[in-house]
């Protein structure tokens, strides 16, 4: 089965400066601030706990960045890899405007498209001052809306919603899957920290990784909503070159995540299609 990638173009509102956010692969600069519900948001002990994190960065004016808050995709987000759900991400929205109110982000104020709260269980950040101003320069951020995705290994990819189809649940994964690098399960034969093969596959397929050292190690199959279809524990593995043999004849054909993980809560992802 192939899956077609479809591309949608949305218009953004663009400010006066130049297009000149990170460029893909650099390192994502560490921020901290306080949400709407007053918990700690840091982006560093996110990531140095091996989370993927999502960061919505919109204006409550923004009539692009209302129409993505619309489809519910980063709510979504948050419910399937959040604390609601795999608890493998965290998802963040951020208030790049210093001058946006509380009753803004309400649906009440004087400069907003409606309601951003109600509804949202993403945590929202709304800092002003040298705080904002510091993380919109750090992040070369000049328009709204910017999505911003940040691997465990700090590495940072930009505006998923203008180079994929809106910033969907499956797309946001695809940068998961396919461009973070190894978080402490290596593959030592290419840049991919986990190689499946033959991928597409029926029936069987090989899971090819690396281990730093000796680990416990679990699969899990997943499908592209979130929910788990079969888990495989392989036991305990001792350091090196891993070749480990997964059964799949008990999936229907289509889409699939594989994770695996070690007693270390060390993980990598990756796509795969069953036919």
């Amino acid at each position: 089965m192939k899956k077609a990638l479809v591309v949608f173009l949305l218009v953004v509102f663009q400010t006066n400066f130049s297009y000149c956010q990170l460029v893909d692969g650099s390192t994502a600069p560490d921020f901290t601030f306080t949400d709407l519900n007053g918990n700690t948001q840091s982006l560093y002990a996110y990531l140095n706990a091996g989370k993927y994190v999502a960061i919505d960065i919109s204006a409550t004016w923004c009539h692009p960045c209302w129409l993505y808050h619309e489809t519910g995709s980063f709510d979504s987000l948050y419910t399937q890899h959040d604390v609601p759900g795999d608890n493998t991400w965290k998802v963040l929205f951020l208030e790049g405007d210093g001058a946006t109110t509380l009753a803004d982000l309400q649906g009440t104020g004087t400069s907003t498209q409606g309601d951003w709260i109600t509804g949202s269980q993403y945590p929202i950040m709304n800092p002003t001052g040298v705080a904002l101003n510091d993380f919109l320069s750090n992040y070369n951020n000049t328009f709204f809306p910017t999505l911003y995705f940040i691997c465990p290994n700090k590495k940072v990819y930009q505006d998923t919603l203008n180079k994929y189809p809106r910033g969907s649940v499956s797309t946001w994964e695809y940068v998961a899957s396919n461009l973070c690098g190894p978080v402490g399960l290596d593959n030592l034969k290419d840049t991919n920290p986990l190689t499946i093969f033959p991928n597409p596959a029926n029936g069987q397929t090989v899971l090819y990784f690396s281990l730093n050292s000796s680990a416990e190690v679990t699969l899990s199959v997943s499908n592209l909503v979130g929910q788990t279809i079969q888990t495989t524990n392989f036991g305990k593995l001792s350091a090196g070159d891993q070749s480990l043999r997964c059964d799949l004849s008990n999936l229907s054909a289509g889409i699939y995540m594989f994770t695996i993980s070690d007693s270390n809560n060390l993980f990598v992802r990756k796509k795969f299609v069953v036919q």
